[in-house]
């Protein structure tokens, strides 16, 4: 006996029984509430003109609805409603293939689903596995062995012949190991008995699929590329050995809580009904973050084989890039600092300002990335509210361009517009011209203080034969050291001749200064 694994057009009618087929009635169209599950457990003994029927109990049950359906006909009509778990017909006849399946009736008067069908075809002599399951994960079974209450004698085999099976004590049931020895598949049960008499019964036979492991093939889901915005509906498709039906699938995601069940029964995104490949279309919760996430299948087949865990050879991640901020403008700018100031980020999963800064206009992402070269890095701060930097240690008078990037915690990036600024270029500060300490009939030697400016270019010696020198006066050295402080002028006649000198500092826009002028007079 078997559970009739199609598709039965049912309905559903109160239905009077009264003890023969000629007087059920057909029901009219009615489909099953949704959420409300079919009994579990069905299982189905024969016996000679009987049919036992029992199940495992469910909550807030009104009442067991009881279809039946003859061989050849498609139609399941209802032949009775029982208040428990068992249903005992006895309007059958030996030889005569049924069809079964139940279904609950709340106490809220609504209909659940129907079971899947069992097969039984009632019989004076008979062998069931296991109850009428169609499938099993062992294969040490259980034989349910019917016969007339004269059998003495019964003989068990694998195969037909019962070439290995002996004579034993009848008895209704017995425990039985199925020949595995060809794998998985199809595995029969054959019986026959002898009666106090010598007489030796047909042969009859029952058979039920071994099934003792699990495999996933493959995990994949759609759309491509595998980012996703927060609330995104993925498909996610999971698929096994032999398209095995009638197991239970669910995709984990490293990091996210929930369990994705996946279904094989044409709803929630699966796309054909019972083909062994488990469908769904799963919106994920707005909330939802995190890269490079791995995806895993898990699979359980109707027989409770746990398949190996399976991952995707594909990463899923949920992206929520921060909006940028605008880089509003120069709060102050002094020689060697710049105070910048933008508009405050809003993002609820903000992390830090990364503020940029290059002397070259076009602060870009390098290729493939969110973000510009590091080297480029000013500092980054973590206090949303911090709208202002001074960028400090610059160069006076020189020009830089700013972009400030906005980063979250997924380390995602947004930048905004670049800033252009300047330093202030104030005239260089002048150097102090030391007396002339160090004097020879033909040379002598200068020293000077050291010039501070950050935009410092170079020292320019000039020499005069008389006081007052200036930018005209004779340019005897140019030095573009800022640490050398000391020049040597040499080809002098210090006996006969006075010599008067200034030193100039020049910065990178030719802004300059004197120092004191001193001679070899004083």
């Amino acid at each position: 006996m078997k559970r009739l694994a199609v598709l039965f057009v049912c309905f559903v009618s109160v239905v009077v029984c009264s003890g023969c087929l000629d007087d059920i009635e057909e029901a009219t169209l009615d489909l099953p509430e949704d959420g409300i599950e079919a009994p579990k457990g069905l299982s189905v003994r024969v016996d000679d003109g009987v049919v036992i029927l029992s199940w495992r109990p469910e909550q807030n049950v009104e009442k067991y609805l009881v279809y039946r359906a003859v061989e050849g006909v498609l139609e399941m009509r209802k032949v009775a409603e029982v208040p428990d778990t068992v249903y005992i017909d006895t309007d059958v006849r030996n030889g005569q293939v049924y069809y079964y399946a139940v279904s609950v009736l709340t106490t809220s008067g609504i209909e659940g689903e129907r079971s899947d069908a069992v097969e039984a075809v009632p019989t004076i002599y008979a062998v069931m596995i296991n109850a009428g399951e169609l499938y099993t994960g062992s294969d040490v079974v259980a034989l349910e062995l019917t016969a007339p209450l004269t059998t003495a004698l019964m003989k068990i085999g694998n195969d037909q012949s019962l070439a290995d099976g002996v004579w034993e004590v009848y008895g209704q049931t017995r425990t039985w190991r199925l020949e595995a020895g060809d794998g998985d598949g199809l595995k029969e049960v054959y019986a026959v008995f002898r009666d106090d008499n010598g007489s030796i019964s047909p042969t009859v036979s029952d058979g039920i699929i071994l099934d003792t492991y699990a495999r996933i093939v493959d995990v994949s889901f759609t759309p491509e590329p595998y980012e996703y915005s927060p609330g995104t509906t993925v498909h996610f498709i999971l698929s096994v050995e032999d398209d095995e039906e009638g197991g239970e699938a669910w995709i984990q995601l490293t990091g996210f809580p929930d369990r994705i069940d996946l279904a094989d029964d044409g709803r929630g995104g699966d796309t054909d009904t019972t083909d062994g490949i488990y469908e769904i279309d799963y919106r994920f919760p707005v909330h939802t973050r995190g890269l490079d996430l791995v995806v895993s299948g898990h699979f359980t087949d109707r027989t409770g084989n746990v398949a190996p865990v399976f991952e995707s050879a594909n990463t899923i991640s949920f992206t929520d890039p921060p909006d940028p901020v605008y880089l509003v403008g120069v709060d102050d700018s002094t020689t060697d600092r710049i105070t910048i100031r933008w508009e405050m980020s809003l993002d609820d999963y903000f992390a830090s300002y990364r503020i940029y800064r290059d002397t070259l206009q076009g602060i870009t992402e390098l290729p493939g990335e969110q973000l510009p070269h590091s080297r480029l890095l000013v500092r980054e701060l973590t206090s949303q509210t911090q709208t202002t930097y001074p960028d400090g240690g610059l160069v006076e008078g020189e020009t830089y361009y700013y972009r400030v990037y906005v980063m979250n915690d997924l380390l995602e990036a947004a930048g905004s517009n670049e800033l252009t600024a300047h330093t202030y270029d104030a005239i260089p500060n002048p150097v102090v011209l030391d007396p002339i300490s160090s004097i020879g009939t033909d040379r002598l030697t200068l020293t000077w203080s050291i010039n501070g400016n950050t935009d410092f270019k170079e020292y320019r010696i000039y020499r005069s034969t008389a006081p007052g020198v200036t930018e005209g006066s004779l340019l005897v050295a140019t030095e573009t050291d800022r640490e050398k402080t000391f020049f040597d002028d040499t080809g002098l006649n210090t006996a006969t001749t006075d010599y008067y000198y200034r030193v100039f500092v020049y910065d990178r826009s030719d802004k300059f200064s004197r120092s004191n002028e001193v001679s070899t007079a004083d």
